[in-house]
């Protein structure tokens, strides 16, 4: 059987692209937010809905492939090229549908990003049954699992932008973040980090990773399930058991993760973007959970999770995508070493100032402080993450001009004494 060499690196337009469109959608709202309408919720849905939904089709494939050692085909860009187109048209049909109050055409965007992470999913099962008994195949069992709960929260997205009274409205948010942000994005970003977490710091995977994975992916799918049941079912307590039993699934598999970095401490923008994303998530999750179960009634826990919510987004889901992609994109642009380390060079400009001044300015922006100290702290987490779309473009150029270069003679090369 035929196969196609580097279908993985390189540029490749449908791949590589809607990402940066989404981001740089997300920059858009955020400067004219007085003029757009629901900008919050616009914001939002761009980045995860959008930005991380389409990372997270590209690169867990691209992780599957490699952790169950099945090399892609000629046939298999092709593919994913149309599920990738067919998950960006139902995006934007979601957000033309709420926002123009059309619910036919929201509820078909909602179909066709259910339908291309479903085919994701069933690609990944397939994946898994051809395959050999992998060491790290526990890792791909979580993509699977975050393809399966997508399509609900999906259906829970269609529901509100229908039109819920209260309290249902409330009970239906909680359970559609639960199965979207800790189902769809956190499983697969915790499943990812299991082996790219150990790379990205340079450092041999912790011994214990692959039992504490096995371990830990029941109890996340478990504790989502209860809390978004709780939810919907209108218990606050079963829905708070939930997010605390999702918290202990973190704890099962942090071990590696602490493991790791205490033998070899992040020293990257990469690195350290990632590790403060998960600080959020667990910051974030943790104060949720009191919250629900504090709460006096359904309305109050939609207002706190309305306060927690763009926490969750920009800490720890945005901070995570811009990491890894920082690290990811200049393996994926390939070219040799050279190329490698001078786009890796161009994507980690300024990280301590970018990691600084978007954590610091989330910090003091989340409790309830003047709007000027607000205003100034959006403003610094804005520039702080916004910085990565030139970067990428200037490490872009970097790797084409390494690849460019022509190789120095033999004679001329350096050698080892």
């Amino acid at each position: 059987m035929t196969r196609t060499p580097n279908l993985t690196r390189g540029f490749w337009p449908l791949r590589d692209l809607p990402v940066v469109g989404w981001l740089l959608a997300v920059v858009a709202v955020a400067l004219l937010h007085p003029f757009v309408p629901a900008p919050r919720w616009l914001m939002i849905h761009l980045l995860l809905l959008g930005a991380v939904s389409h990372a997270i089709i590209v690169w867990s494939r691209y992780f599957a492939d490699a952790l169950l050692h099945i090399p892609p085909h000629a046939g298999d860009r092709r593919i994913q090229s149309i599920r990738l187109l067919g998950l960006n048209t139902g995006v934007l049909g979601v957000l033309i549908g709420v926002l123009g109050g059309w619910w036919p055409v929201a509820a078909l965007g909602a179909t066709a990003v259910a339908a291309a992470v479903l085919a994701h999913g069933v690609a990944l099962v397939r994946q898994l049954r051809r395959a050999l008994p992998s060491r790290f195949g526990a890792t791909v069992r979580y993509y699977v699992a975050a393809a399966g709960l997508l399509p609900v929260g999906a259906a829970l997205g269609t529901a509100l932008a229908r039109g819920l009274g209260d309290p249902v409205h409330e009970q239906v948010i909680l359970a559609h973040v639960s199965l979207n942000v800790l189902g769809w994005i956190g499983l697969t970003i915790v499943g990812t980090l299991v082996t790219l977490w150990p790379t990205m710091l340079r450092t041999r995977i912790a011994a214990c990773s692959e039992r504490a994975a096995r371990r830990a992916l029941p109890i996340l799918v478990l504790a989502i399930g209860t809390t978004s049941g709780g939810a919907l079912a209108g218990r606050q307590l079963l829905a708070a058991l939930g997010l605390i039993g999702y918290l202990a699934g973190l704890a099962v598999v942090a071990r590696p993760f602490v493991t790791t970095a205490r033998s070899k401490p992040p020293a990257s923008y990469p690195t350290w973007s990632v590790a403060a994303g998960l600080g959020w998530l667990l910051g974030c999750l943790s104060v949720l959970a009191v919250g629900v179960g504090t709460a006096s009634s359904w309305a109050v826990v939609g207002d706190r999770l309305d306060q927690i919510a763009p926490l969750l987004t920009v800490g720890f889901a945005a901070q995570v995508l811009l990491g890894a992609l920082s690290y990811l994109v200049p393996v994926a642009l390939g070219g040799g070493p050279a190329s490698v380390r001078a786009a890796t060079a161009a994507m980690e400009r300024s990280g301590p100032l970018r990691v600084v001044m978007v954590n610091a300015a989330l910090l003091v922006g989340a409790p309830p402080v003047p709007s000027v100290v607000r205003v100034a702290c959006s403003a610094l987490v804005l520039a702080g993450l916004s910085a990565f779309i030139p970067l990428l473009f200037t490490a872009m150029r970097a790797s084409r001009r390494e690849q460019r270069s022509p190789s120095p003679p033999a004679g001329d090369r350096p050698t080892d004494s």
